[in-house]
């Protein structure tokens, strides 16, 4: 009489091909679990810059004019304290728009102690972290605080160079104690014109490092050009420089200007710090003379393919790296009176749709 035995458990070969599955299916999930995080984050970083946005039109309302990028009008009364109010960022005098009041009012005494927006120490406003300022896709926003507070979100300072306190401004946003704006200066429309984008935060403890990266070029900037303490900007000259410090890979630059971390101050109307300009393409370098002074800070972000941005009108939206911002190898020689005066500059932007975005008054056309 034959005996039947029932067989107990599997073969190895039958193991190994369960496991190979579970590891598929589970390659498979992660990349949809991160895209849908990844989607979350997006969608708060569109509702913070949404806030923003409303904070902008709401100071509007209550004082009847824009934030200022520089020389806040609010804060000129401070001048004989501590010399310093024109430093003091359009970020700061939101604060109250965004339910920071109490942190509004301890920078504004700080402000009264003779605080500056460079000041270290936990007593000062400017070094509290405010999360309506920071982009949750950007972790350096979050861990990369330092001394000071981060932000990724900037007001538009325009489409041409300027230093961070000339009198001029193409873009809505001005140097408040030389020239003040309104929604009535926005002649292109508000819906056409850019309030607000994204900048990375870099990165201290990773060499600096930022998403669309930093070069300093010193005079290569001028490409020949430097009149009267001036300049003119060849954005390609930026773009083909990127990753040429030699310490970074190519895709990436050291996002530092002295010993100061781009986007590490929201109270500071410095460029590197609170501006962005639309000139190079969003995610493209941001380069430097070497200075705090003359930075041409691009739109960046951690978010794939491009950057939220806040129009005139409140609305947000995201702006594709692949936008059309024009010849990339003109500047604005020959196209001014005084070829060392590119902020007398009047007509349409030269950067194609992008540029245009910064421009309040350009006279373009813009189709999104």
């Amino acid at each position: 009489m034959k005996k039947s035995f029932s067989r107990k458990g599997f073969t190895l070969v039958e193991l190994l091909v369960v496991i190979a599955i579970i590891g598929i299916l589970i390659g498979l999930l992660l990349p949809a679990v991160q895209a849908a995080r990844e989607a979350a984050r997006r969608m708060k970083c569109t509702n913070q810059l949404k806030q923003l946005g409303l904070a902008v039109q709401t100071f509007h309302d209550a004082q009847g004019y824009l934030p200022n990028a520089s020389y806040q009008k609010l804060f000129k009364k401070y001048d004989g304290v501590n010399g310093q109010w024109g430093r003091f960022s359009g970020l700061y005098v939101l604060l109250p728009y965004i339910e920071q009041n109490a942190l509004y009012t301890q920078g504004i005494n700080n402000i009264e102690a003779n605080a500056c927006p460079w000041n270290d120490g936990a007593d000062y406003a400017t070094c509290h972290q405010v999360e309506a300022f920071l982009c949750p896709s950007d972790s350096n926003g979050l861990t990369e605080v330092g001394q000071r507070g981060c932000t990724n979100y900037r007001l538009c300072r325009g489409d041409i160079t300027l230093d961070w306190d000339w009198d001029e401004a193409r873009s809505p946003f001005s140097n408040g104690n030389k020239k003040k704006m309104n929604l009535s200066s926005i002649t292109d429309g508000t819906s056409n014109t850019a309030f607000l984008s994204e900048c990375c935060v870099g990165n201290v403890s990773n060499e600096r490092k930022v998403k669309g990266g930093q070069v300093a070029l010193g005079d290569q900037w001028y490409n020949g050009n430097k009149v009267n303490d001036s300049f003119h900007f060849t954005p390609s000259i930026c773009s083909a420089a990127r990753g040429s410090d030699g310490d970074v890979a190519s895709a990436y630059g050291v996002v530092t200007v002295g010993d100061q971390l781009m986007g590490q101050r929201w109270g500071d109307a410095m460029d590197p710090y609170t501006l962005f300009w639309t000139i190079l393409p969003p995610n493209a370098p941001t380069c430097a003379v070497g200075n705090e002074n003359r930075v041409i800070s691009t739109a960046s972000s951690y978010h794939s393919g491009g950057v939220n941005v806040v129009m005139g009108d409140g609305a947000v939206r995201f702006i594709s790296d692949t936008i059309d911002a024009g010849d990339q190898g003109a500047n604005l020689v020959g196209k001014v009176n005084d070829a060392g005066r590119p902020q007398d500059y009047g007509g349409k932007s030269i950067y194609g749709i992008w540029g245009s975005l910064g421009s309040a008054a350009g006279g373009e056309t813009v189709a999104l």
